[in-house]
């Protein structure tokens, strides 16, 4: 432990520590991260794509509902996969597959939560002699790395929820209790809400009711127009500087000439837009991360380097 005669010198206020500093802060243009719950029949599909039509040009949508999504087609242009299991790691890599596209869709999130091989299915899965906090602690990695890769997509994304329905007893007009289907909350983690920018609940009117949102001008308001609400928070996410996430990160990680200055460059280059959670493949296909991708190459090219310096001395 130092004393006060081995402490730093200053020439005046505290001594500035290297790791910790602080800046004025601005606002930064960054892309979207927004919610859509309901219950059926609310139109949070349908909502979901036209807020999309305003966020960008290209959308992707991610369908877990045996290709529901299609039925809107005819309305707005987009692409789609299908997907029947729900591994966390599965929508990783979706993200990736869908990294150039300006806004993707999932339809619905709350199936990697709640469906076969989510979250909860492989906790069941993993409940066994540890019980289930060791269950937990083996699955929240998986579930924190899909949240991150959400969060370092370079583009706008949207998700979908579906609301629980409980039946309730209720009296109707005519004084008699009668049992009756009411929507609950959404299947989602507890918290999820505070990961993104916006967040509203469809109505079984196509009414959409704003719980959250960064941009001032659309909080606590109901919208019957989800183009106009999409072309709101379109204009709120590009205003300010540019520190966004972008998919040319990928390429440059992926670029057989990439040398150690460049890669050493690009890694600055993540670190300050916040992309190290980015989805990407690593070279064996398997599923790893922006971050982790470029810290192998690194650690490939500096070994080349030793070695040719090594060669070089030989000589």
């Amino acid at each position: 432990m130092a004393t006060a005669a081995e402490a730093p010198a200053s020439a005046g206020g505290l001594v500035p520590h290297a790791q910790f500093q602080f800046a004025q802060a601005a606002k930064e243009a960054r892309p979207l991260r927004a919610l859509l719950d309901g219950p059926p029949g609310s139109g949070r599909l349908i909502s979901a794509l036209r807020m999309a039509s305003a966020l960008g040009t290209t959308i992707a949508v991610i369908d877990t509902e045996r290709g529901r999504s299609r039925q809107y087609a005819d309305e707005i242009t987009f692409d789609v996969t299908e997907m029947t299991s729900f591994d966390p790691r599965d929508l990783c890599l979706a993200l990736y597959a869908a990294a150039s596209y300006d806004v993707v869709i999932i339809a619905s999130w709350s199936a990697f939560w709640s469906g076969p091989e989510g979250v909860r299915d492989q906790v069941a899965h993993r409940n066994g002699k540890g019980g289930k906090d060791a269950a937990w602690d083996e699955v929240r990695p998986l579930e924190r790395q899909m949240i991150e890769a959400v969060q370092c997509f370079p583009g706008h994304v949207v998700g979908i929820l579906r609301n629980r329905l409980e039946s309730v007893l209720i009296t109707d007009a005519a004084g008699r209790t009668v049992p009756t289907r009411v929507s609950m909350r959404a299947e989602a983690r507890d918290g999820l809400e505070y990961d993104v920018d916006f967040a509203a609940s469809l109505l079984p009117t196509h009414e959409l009711v704003v719980t959250k949102s960064a941009a001032p001008t659309l909080a606590n308001e109901v919208f019957t127009d989800a183009v106009a609400v999409g072309a709101e928070l379109r204009k709120w996410a590009d205003e300010g500087i540019d520190r966004a996430p972008r998919v040319d990160m990928l390429h440059r990680a992926y670029d057989g000439e990439a040398t150690y200055e460049s890669l050493s460059q690009l890694a600055l280059e993540i670190q300050e837009r916040r992309a190290a959670g980015m989805a990407a493949v690593d070279h064996k296909g398997q599923l790893t991360t922006l971050g982790d991708l470029v810290s192998f190459r690194l650690s490939r090219a500096y070994a080349r380097g030793q070695q040719a310096n090594a060669e070089q001395r030989a000589a």
